[in-house]
């Protein structure tokens, strides 16, 4: 579990990161990359269903937009 300041900094990091994308694209890239850190965090602390949930999610983006 994280500390309040904990949440605070991550949410510092992943908004300068965003505020530095200049496209849709480098902001799709950013949340990309927020979502597997955050996977890979919940599989740290024992909740490995957070990849399912991860995959499930990409998989049906991937249907809604012509896959």
């Amino acid at each position: 579990m994280s500390t309040p300041r904990q949440t605070q900094n991550r949410a510092k990091h992943w908004n300068a990161r965003i505020a530095e994308a200049t496209t849709e694209k480098e902001r799709a890239g950013v949340w990309y990359d927020a979502c597997r850190t955050l996977a890979i965090k919940a599989e740290r602390e024992g909740r490995p269903e957070v990849w399912r949930k991860l995959t499930e999610e990409l998989h049906d983006f991937f249907k809604r937009n012509g896959g």
